[in-house]
């Protein structure tokens, strides 16, 4: 071996020395997912393909009609208490506040949307940022029952072109969401 190949070795182990430990440390704190590289990408139920969400006709909190168009723009939370918001529900509303709150300088891009049948809007008037909605829920909750998503405190993602494309389960705790919405927002350059 000449000395230009023995210098090349030595520095070679110099970064080794110094990189090896640093790409060691973020492999076993980051694991897989910081590469890229999980198993699953996403942490709810995913609909493939995505379901267009069916058109609604709709009421906000003031009375003014609207129509499924409260997607448009925005990556959507959406949260159907059809037959009126149980503690299941409540605890489900609790969850995505935390969850928006905590998007910090990404959540302009996320609304919390709730659908209710017939229930009094007004009483969700302490939720900051959320989009409460009354009206005729039976075309929606039909699509819901189709992919057996229709359970209480259940959260379905929305995107801005009015897509369901992923489904939480009640019991699912609020870290996938999170994860699911600010990977969405990392990739997408729609809303």
């Amino acid at each position: 071996m000449n000395r230009r190949n023995l210098a090349r070795l030595k520095l070679l182990g110099v970064f080794m020395v110094f990189l090896g430990p640093l790409g060691l440390s973020y492999f076993l704190y980051y694991g897989l997912d910081g590469m890229g590289l999980s198993a699953s990408a996403n942490h709810g139920q995913l609909l493939q393909p995505a379901e267009r969400l069916p058109e609604l006709a709709l009421e906000d909190a003031e009375g003014a009609v609207s129509s499924n168009r409260v997607f448009s723009e925005k990556w959507s939370i959406l949260q159907v208490a059809a037959e009126g918001c149980d503690d299941a529900c409540q605890l489900s509303l609790e969850r995505t506040r935390q969850i928006w709150a905590l998007l910090h300088t990404k959540r302009s891009r996320v609304q919390r949307v709730l659908f209710l049948a017939d229930e009094d809007a007004t009483k969700f008037a302490e939720q900051p940022r959320l989009e409460v909605y009354r009206g005729n829920l039976a075309p929606l909750l039909e699509v819901i029952a189709e992919h057996d998503a229709q359970r209480p405190g259940a959260v379905y993602l929305i995107d801005p072109l009015g897509n369901w494309v992923l489904y939480y389960p009640p019991e699912q705790d609020g870290e996938g969401l999170y994860r699911d919405i600010r990977h969405l927002l990392s990739v997408s350059h729609i809303g």
